[in-house]
């Protein structure tokens, strides 16, 4: 059972990833374009869960996931990951992302769930891994098919929060 202090330092990571993730949305056009409506279902240090529900704002010429908009998730949400590592507010430049695509999530109205882990977060250099998975619910169970998976490096010298 987790004891008080580790309840409030879990409610302080999750409000703090919670209003960074505004702040980022409300600050920057292209991530309130693709991903107003996101949601984070879990934070804990250094792995921070995410929903959103597809719109056609979010789909290829095919009617798939765009892989530019798999980017743009793959860029916010591990920014977040590495804010969640220890509650620090600025999160780094890219310097490398590698993004597999795998399956295509169907369509508008497809909820995905996107799994952003910090793996390591050094004193320059933070490494992300993320999936990006479509949910549906199938005879009351939810199953997860993997539509996207990448590896995000950012530059995080001068970022860490004061000790």
């Amino acid at each position: 059972m987790a004891s008080q202090e580790q309840l409030e330092l879990e409610a302080k990571r999750t409000a703090h990833v919670e209003q960074l993730s505004d702040w980022l949305l409300q600050n920057s056009s292209i991530y309130n374009i693709f991903l107003s409506g996101i949601k984070q279902t879990s934070v804990v240090a250094g792995t921070v869960v995410s929903r959103l529900t597809l719109t056609s704002t979010h789909l290829n010429s095919k009617g798939g996931l765009h892989g530019a908009v798999s980017a743009a998730f793959i860029d916010f949400t591990t920014g977040l990951a590495i804010a969640s590592w220890d509650l620090r507010e600025k999160t780094g430049a890219s310097v490398d992302m590698h993004i597999s695509y795998l399956s295509s999530a169907a369509g508008a109205g497809d909820v995905v769930e996107i799994v952003a882990t910090a793996e390591k977060v050094g004193g320059s250099m933070a490494f992300v891994t993320i999936l990006i998975q479509k949910v549906e619910v199938v005879d009351g169970e939810e199953k997860k098919t993997l539509v996207t998976k990448g590896h995000h490096t950012k530059f995080v010298r001068g970022t860490a929060k004061p000790k």
